[in-house]
């Protein structure tokens, strides 16, 4: 079976709906799915309530999440909470005080921008993301959309990348309130692509370390398609620190074929798989066994 614990939707910063990923999901013949938008999970409610009114069919076993930004001894970090209760009211509140940090660093981004001659930034950026929860891509779209760069990269080399104009230094919440966030859902919470932050080994150690000591269930072993020296230092590190092995395509377009959906088949036979925990083992609020 093949399994993406790790995609996005309309509802945060990717260019499919949710009812055109998971119908793309099952294209891709992916058997289990977690749709795990950015400190939302409106995308994960709005699939849920389809399949459970029989408005929406699929063979895809779907699993509610949610990628959650988050800050530990001074770095931001990517938290993946995986079978939520998406309707938990603690979860709930968490994600709307997320929703509230995400529009007041969307506020600044704007008075940075219009400083730069370009105006209405804000209000482009809100009619892309069309309801869904704001972030940098919403905001590169509407530069690509209105001439200011050829290509979305562009946006963030010029505007919206580290240490650029409009790199707003946000006030995230803990990872350890973070994962209690996710852990009251009845969830699970993996360290989202460990390889993408920049970090040495050392510091690697050191935050795996952090992050178990904190209640941390797992971390995303296998993100995209990536070397398989990563995954091999990766695979080390979770026997070394206890933690289960997620993986995930970190799907946002069908244009980035590096990260399509079920671009991974398989862990390694030594890996102990997230969905085999306990709490991958009940029933999604959905109704549908995950197991």
């Amino acid at each position: 079976m093949i399994i993406d614990l790790h995609t996005h939707s309309t509802a945060s910063d990717g260019l499919l709906s949710p009812v055109d990923l998971l119908a793309r999901a099952e294209l891709n013949g992916v058997g289990k799915l977690a749709l795990t938008d950015h400190d939302t999970v409106s995308g994960v409610k709005q699939l849920q309530q389809a399949l459970a009114n029989s408005q929406l069919s699929s063979t895809v076993e779907l699993i509610a999440g949610v990628e959650i930004t988050a800050t530990l001894e001074g770095r931001d970090y990517h938290i993946l909470g995986l079978w939520l209760d998406s309707e938990s009211l603690a979860l709930g509140e968490f994600l709307a005080s997320q929703a509230q940090v995400r529009e007041v660093r969307a506020e600044a981004i704007d008075r940075r921008l219009e400083r730069e001659g370009i105006v209405g930034a804000l209000a482009g950026a809100r009619a892309i993301a069309n309801g869904a929860i704001l972030s940098r891509p919403h905001f590169a779209r509407f530069l690509l959309e209105n001439g200011y760069c050829d290509k979305e990269q562009q946006a963030y080399k010029r505007w919206l990348g580290a240490g650029k104009v409009c790199d707003v230094k946000c006030t995230w919440p803990s990872v350890e309130a973070a994962v209690e966030a996710i852990h009251s859902a009845g969830g699970l919470a993996v360290l989202a692509h460990p390889d993408k932050y920049g970090l040495t080994l050392t510091k690697m150690r050191a935050t795996l370390e952090a992050f178990k000591a904190i209640g941390g269930d797992g971390l995303e072993l296998i993100s995209g398609r990536q070397q398989s020296a990563i995954t091999d230092t990766l695979l080390r590190l979770s026997h070394k620190f206890e933690l289960a092995c997620s993986m995930g395509s970190d799907f946002h377009s069908p244009e980035q074929s590096w990260s399509d959906l079920g671009c991974n088949t398989e862990l390694p036979s030594t890996a102990v798989p997230i969905w085999s925990l306990p709490a991958a083992q009940t029933t999604n609020y959905s109704g549908a066994s995950s197991q």
